[in-house]
């Protein structure tokens, strides 16, 4: 109801027309304020246009403006305490587990490893940016392996706990997984290009900037990366409604506070292509509907 395709289309179209838009950048710096600034203006001119259009459209826009918050999630807060954290992820993977999440996400990343894994002939060589509590770069291992996947699987994230925890789980668990701590707004100053083939992100693009995800692409590829896939939950009333209702199953009240600010802060699928494209203007760039409820950001070097 509120990706506003047809709004978005002409909201970029208006400004590109005017030969400012979105920005030039050469340094990381640059690049994080002219992603910012651009989806600002765009989503300032998708309001104007709305305005002028159909009653339909003017309503939609302002739902959408009453759904977005800039209030943090638990995960993201510091005055939470490590524990209630560690139970809002435990919730989240028993939800992916229950939804059979880590498989499809898997498929969306499958295309990009046999390829990866054809043109080198060898694995490919797979990192999780973000991975958090690490249950999706375990799962990826472990269903790799089971399906025969030419792949090695690495996850990172810039909290040393989480890390050092994941490291513990993946050898009890025997997975050939490793963890590593990593920045992922700074990657160029801790990889060697060629280090990885295929970056990833699931479930946490809303928790950054569009400056902060125009710096993972744009780094990505310049560390060499053959592509980048990211998956979210895609925007709209019905998941903004439904993901805290469905959440309220785990009877995990700090996990519902969670999701209902996590459905209103996705980004639109229009806003996910205009980053990419910004970040890496020469990638073959795609975001593509999944379900259920997902939303799928491919970028191709």
């Amino acid at each position: 109801m509120i990706q506003f395709p047809q709004l978005n289309r002409a909201a970029r179209a208006a400004l590109e027309s005017e030969g400012r838009f979105p920005g030039k950048w050469e340094t990381m710096a640059e690049l994080e304020v002219v992603a910012d600034g651009a989806l600002a203006r765009l989503r300032t001119r998708r309001a104007e246009l709305a305005a002028g259009g159909s009653w339909g459209e003017r309503a939609r826009t302002l739902v959408d403006r009453l759904l977005w918050t800039e209030r943090l999630e638990y995960l993201d807060r510091d005055d939470v305490s490590a524990a209630r954290k560690q139970r809002i992820v435990h919730a989240l993977h028993r939800m992916n587990q229950g939804l059979l999440s880590y498989h499809r996400f898997l498929h969306h990343l499958r295309p990009a490893i046999e390829h990866v894994a054809r043109r080198e002939r060898r694995a490919a060589r797979v990192l999780e940016l973000a991975s958090g509590s690490g249950e999706f770069t375990l799962a990826l291992g472990r269903l790799a392996a089971r399906k025969g996947l030419p792949v090695e699987v690495t996850g990172s994230d810039i909290v040393p706990a989480y890390v050092a925890d994941a490291n513990i789980r993946a050898e009890a668990r025997r997975l050939p997984v490793r963890f590593v701590e990593l920045n992922a707004f700074d990657l160029l100053s801790t990889l060697t290009p060629g280090d990885y083939d295929i970056y990833f992100i699931a479930q946490s693009i809303h928790h950054f900037s569009a400056g902060q995800l125009a710096m993972m692409v744009a780094q990505a590829g310049l560390a060499g990366a053959r592509h980048f896939v990211g998956i979210d939950g895609r925007r709209g009333l019905l998941m903004a409604v439904g993901l805290p209702m469905f959440t309220a199953l785990s009877l995990q009240p700090d996990f519902v506070h969670d999701a209902a600010i996590t459905a209103r802060r996705f980004y639109s699928e229009a806003e996910l292509a205009l980053i990419a494209d910004l970040a890496a203007p020469d990638a073959d760039v795609s975001v593509a509907r999944a379900e259920p409820g997902y939303s799928v950001l491919h970028v191709r070097y």
